[in-house]
């Protein structure tokens, strides 16, 4: 939930101003509205570049010191600062040896080839007048090459093709290839120039991990340096009057602090007005869930958090977030490895990081769930029965897995897509509820009748088209799985459907823009039915791409483990696991299904994100676009 807010106005006497912001820093519920001149001044822009430089020193040493760990004792004599700068100095000159390395290695690689050779030695004799001329040419043409008027040594043949040099004595064969242009360095040379550089790397290295120990000394001045950078903010945010004599400040706070910000501002020679927001206010936000929900609060924040007049979509987007994470993987052995991996990092991570495991434990769970009921473990069956062949358990898919492609007598059935179809009517009809509520709160109750009017006109042709078999699409056969979902609608009777739809088209052409006039709303509902009829089927269509990234995963899995049990499938289809060709069949299956939960990690997280902030804030009327509540305190 959105967090009801309270707005300050406070006059102070100038003299008491450093004492109240202390005091005022120690309440910490206040968000100071800040002034442009409190972000723009030299000082804020110069402590703002410190806490970026040592936060990124911070995040480096955190990165060694979970590899590495932290073997080192005692803080270091030096200065912060003289720390951030020692380490930045090694991160640029780490930077710069990696790229003199790279150069390094492809030198190596180009003059590799051709052996260990003096490039002095043939500068000089270049200066006699002996020219030596280096040259790749394909196996084929240089056997067609005319080697009558040439001097011609061949070096090595290789894929790439055939290495030779050519000696000119003082004029200048003509070659069909162009001359190879190799470094001025023997291979001797540039290996003792890589030797050096890495001999530095391992250097750096060892001293920036002698550096994990200065960690609390850095993370102690981040947190100083952050509350020198609050308080300049929160003190130039004072906007002066009378003078310099009253100071003015501007913020909010939960509405249930109300009574402890009323109790601090008494005791200081101050004028203070508390009210409620206005509409057209930047209300900063603040978010109220329960522990479910408060996991997937990060991901509200990747599109953008509620205006304060709507509800938090964080609770209700979670279900589904979740359904929908664990059958676009829908695989119980990935499943299995993300709650594995999530359950150990819950151990190893610190405070910040741990609802992220919990989050992963979540999705993982639902990937479990979705992969038992797709009937799938690495791309394998796992129950067999009608239509479902060469599966771990002979029998089981009908009850176990209702949601697993099966072939019929009507050929291929796919109850997943079915489901994924259902799943986009519910959260889109759960959508337009929703709005319906938000609108009829702020608005009053005429207002929230459009959405309620969509709501009836699809329920309504949905079972009109039922019992009329609309299109021949079979709409009153509808299944999922064992759930007979046409049945359902069969059996709402047909007058109920019929005042459903026009009940639903009357009201959503009189109802629509009610703060406009009654004779005008037709019109302007006319356009908004349009919209609606075009955007409804491809809004649930949408929800496809559960159903379809499940299958290609799927797939792709059950095409690795096939190929990996080839190399030790002889061509009478027996299998030998003793035979040398396990060690393919355990490569391919590695890094077959490696890539393929890689690649379905990444299409489970953002397609269900696509569908939550399209087609779910869409229906919705999500309007977003708040900052987050970051009161006045102390860092800690």
């Amino acid at each position: 939930m959105v967090v009801p807010m309270k707005r300050l106005e406070l006059l102070l006497y100038h003299k008491e101003r450093d004492q109240f912001l202390d005091s005022l820093r120690s309440l910490g519920v206040v968000h100071i509205v800040q002034s442009e001149e409190s972000a723009d001044t030299n000082q804020n822009q110069q402590l703002q570049n410190l806490i970026r430089r040592c936060e990124k020193v911070i995040t480096g040493l955190r990165k060694i010191a979970a590899v590495e760990g932290d073997s080192h004792t005692g803080a270091s004599q030096k200065v912060p600062e003289e720390i951030i700068e020692e380490y930045e100095a090694f991160e640029a000159e780490n930077e710069k040896l990696s790229q003199e390395l790279l150069t390094l290695s492809k030198d190596y690689a180009q003059l590799e080839p051709w052996g260990s050779f003096d490039p002095s030695v043939i500068k000089k004799l270049g200066d006699s007048g002996v020219a030596v001329r280096f040259y790749v040419m394909s196996k084929k043409k240089f056997e067609e090459l005319d080697t009558s008027k040439l001097t011609v040594i061949k070096i090595n043949e290789r894929e790439s093709g055939v290495n030779f040099v050519v000696i000119d004595y003082g004029a200048v064969s003509t070659i069909s290839v162009d001359e190879v242009r190799l470094p001025q360095e023997s291979l001797d040379q540039l290996n003792n120039r890589i030797t050096e550089l890495k001999g530095r790397q391992i250097v750096i290295a060892k001293t920036q991990a002698a550096m994990v120990s200065v960690l609390p000394q850095l993370e102690a001045f981040r947190n100083e340096k952050e509350n020198e950078l609050r308080y300049e903010r929160a003190r130039l945010s004072m906007a002066a009057h009378a003078e310099g004599k009253l100071l003015h400040l501007s913020g909010w706070f939960p509405a249930g602090k109300k009574q402890a910000v009323e109790q601090f501002t008494s005791k200081y020679a101050a004028y203070y007005t508390v009210r409620d927001p206005l509409p057209d206010e930047d209300v900063p936000v603040k978010l109220k869930n329960s522990a479910f929900a408060k996991l997937f609060e990060p991901i509200t924040g990747l599109y953008s958090l509620p205006h304060f007049t709507e509800l938090d979509t964080t609770p209700f987007m979670a279900p589904f977030f979740s359904i929908f994470f664990g059958l676009c993987l829908g695989d119980l052995g990935y499943g299995l490895i993300v709650l594995i991996a999530s359950l150990v990092l819950l151990f190893k991570v610190g405070p910040k990081m741990k609802p992220f495991a919990m989050l992963g434990m979540v999705l993982g769970s639902s990937t479990v769930i979705s992969g038992v009921l797709l009937n799938s473990f690495f791309g394998q069956a796992i129950f067999g029965g009608p239509g479902v062949e060469s599966a771990f358990i002979s029998s089981g898919v009908q009850i176990f897995s209702p949601l697993a492609s099966t072939v019929s007598e009507k050929g291929q059935v796919f109850p997943a897509m079915s489901l994924a179809l259902v799943l986009g009517f519910v959260q889109i009809i759960f959508g337009m509820v929703l709005q319906a509520f938000i609108r009829a709160v702020n608005g009053g109750l005429l207002a929230g009748i459009q959405p309620v009017a969509s709501i009836m006109m699809i329920i309504g042709s949905l079972v009109l088209a039922a019992h009329s078999n609309f299109l021949n699409l079979g709409i009153g056969e509808f299944t999922v799985g064992p759930v007979l979902v046409g049945r359902m609608l069969l059996a709402v009777p047909l007058i109920v459907a019929k005042v459903l739809t026009w009940g639903g088209l009357v009201l959503f052409f009189f109802f629509n823009n009610v703060d406009k006039k009654f004779f005008i709303r037709p019109a302007r509902g006319l356009w908004e039915f349009y919209q609606f009829v075009t955007g409804i089927l491809g809004d649930v269509l949408s929800y496809l791409r559960l159903f379809a990234l499940g299958l290609a995963g799927g797939l792709l899995g059950a095409a690795f483990n096939q190929i990996a049990f080839m190399f030790v499938t002889s061509p009478d289809g027996t299998v030998n696991y003793a035979s040398a060709g396990i060690i393919g069949t355990v490569a391919v299956l590695v890094i077959g299904h490696t890539l393929n939960i890689a690649l379905s990690l990444i299409g489970s997280f953002v397609h269900p994100l696509r569908l939550t902030f399209v087609e779910f804030y869409k229906n919705i009327g999500f309007k977003g676009g708040s900052k987050p509540f970051l009161p006045f305190s102390t860092v800690k």
